[in-house]
C-alpha cells in the first residue's frame, strides 16, 4: 500500500480509539450521575416519608386534643398537664417536620442549565432536562 494510504489509515485508527476512549468515559459519567440521582431520589423519598409519618402522629394528637376540649364542653374535668404535654409534642414534631423540609431543600439545590433553565443535581455533568453539558 501506498504510505499515504498507510497514514491516512492510521491517523483514522488514532481518531476511532480517542472518541471511543471519549464516549466511554461520558457513558461513564451518565451511569454515575444516574446513580447518583437515583440515591437522591431515594434520599428525598424517605424524608417525605418521615414527614408524613409525623404529620399523622400530629393529627392524631390534635384528635386527642379535640376530644379533651370536648370532654370539657360537656363539663368534664380537664386535666392541663396532659393537654401541655400533647400541645408539646406537637410543636416538636412541627420542628422535626421543618429540619426534614431544610434537608429536601438543601438536597435540590444545584446548578441552573445555562440551555433551558432548569435545576440541576449538585454532582451532574448534563442536564436532566435537555442535556446540555453543565
Amino acid at each position: 500500500m501506498d504510505n499515504r494510504v498507510n497514514r491516512f489509515l492510521e491517523k483514522a485508527k488514532v481518531s476511532a480509539e480517542m472518541l471511543a476512549s471519549k464516549t466511554g468515559r461520558a457513558a461513564t459519567q451518565a451511569a454515575t450521575s444516574a446513580g447518583k440521582t437515583a440515591t437522591s431520589v431515594v434520599g428525598t423519598t424517605k424524608l417525605n416519608l418521615q414527614i408524613f409519618d409525623l404529620n399523622t402522629e400530629i393529627e392524631i394528637l390534635y384528635k386527642e386534643i379535640g376530644k379533651m376540649v370536648y370532654a370539657v364542653h360537656k363539663g368534664g374535668e380537664s386535666d392541663q398537664s396532659e393537654l401541655q404535654v400533647k400541645l408539646d409534642l406537637i410543636d416538636e414534631k412541627l420542628e422535626k417536620i421543618e429540619a426534614l423540609r431544610e434537608q429536601i431543600s438543601q438536597a435540590k439545590t444545584g446548578p441552573i442549565c445555562p440551555n433551558c433553565g432548569r435545576e440541576c443535581g449538585a454532582e451532574d455533568a448534563f442536564c436532566r432536562n435537555c442535556g446540555a453539558q453543565l
